[in-house]
């Protein structure tokens, strides 16, 4: 369960770094299961836009996790 916490307190701090309108996508979406037209339509974004945007925010998620969580002594290697 430690882990577990730590865990969302590193994912949430990785958010954090994301630009808002990519952390706004990733999280309604990912998180929040908010359906992507739903998304497009609240923040006038174009579908093809919403997976460019999607892409974005998992790449930069997988850069910051695997910087500040996977390669750590405290991460996800027991």
């Amino acid at each position: 369960v430690m882990h577990r916490s730590e865990f969302w307190q590193v994912m949430r701090d990785c958010l954090s770094k994301l630009p808002e309108k990519i952390r706004a996508v990733f999280t309604m979406r990912e998180m929040d299961g908010v359906p992507s037209k739903e998304i497009c339509t609240i923040l006038s974004i174009t579908d093809s836009n919403l997976w460019v945007m999607l892409h974005r925010a998992r790449m930069g998620l997988r850069e910051c996790l695997e910087m500040n969580w996977f390669d750590t002594p405290a991460g996800g290697t027991a």
